[in-house]
């Protein structure tokens, strides 16, 4: 049973990833400036399943309550792909702010993958989660709501209250998801 449980786990979040692989321009970009990204792309070979088997074993270990209210470890890998050190991209994602302006917008946020990232299941792997730099703030519109993130990315691990990142974007733009 508790197989089944991980698997149909596994399962949505798979599809929750596969939405975001942005299907209308997957492999090329809207804009020749940027370089589009899914979460995929965020991984050296082999690390999907490498997560795969440490998540296992986390859950075997710590238990998984999806309900419960306890902060699940965050899994340790900092693998990065270098070659996006560097590259302009443009990812989709939701945002996870740190804090809001009394304007209401944010300068430093998280961009991660699915909707309840970092909330009560364990924190996604650094290499999956971004950590993003908006000096001059942006406007959110909602935290539920899918957004695409531009912006210089940088293979540079940041330690945060809310995760660890294995990813920092300098942003240039950050636009409502539309595929």
């Amino acid at each position: 049973m508790y197989h089944d449980m991980m698997r149909m786990i596994a399962a949505i979040l798979a599809l929750c990833l596969a939405s975001l692989a942005a299907p209308a321009f997957a492999g090329q970009s809207r804009d020749e400036a940027y370089r589009d990204l899914i979460w995929a792309d965020l991984l050296p070979p082999g690390e999907a399943e490498r997560i795969a088997m440490l998540e296992q074993v986390q859950a075997i270990e710590f238990g998984f309550d999806h309900f419960g209210d306890d902060q699940m470890p965050q899994i340790r890998t900092f693998n990065v792909v270098e070659a996006l050190d560097g590259e302009r991209v443009r990812i989709a994602g939701f945002v996870l702010p740190f804090d809001f302006s009394a304007s209401g917008e944010v300068s430093r946020f998280l961009l991660v993958p699915f909707i309840g990232a970092c909330v009560h299941v364990p924190p996604p792997p650094p290499n999956q989660l971004i950590y993003v730099q908006a000096p001059d703030g942006v406007s959110v519109q909602g935290l539920w709501e899918p957004v695409f993130a531009e912006g210089v990315m940088r293979t540079r691990r940041q330690d945060s209250e809310l995760a660890d990142t294995a990813y920092t974007l300098e942003l240039t733009g950050l636009q409502p998801y539309r595929n």
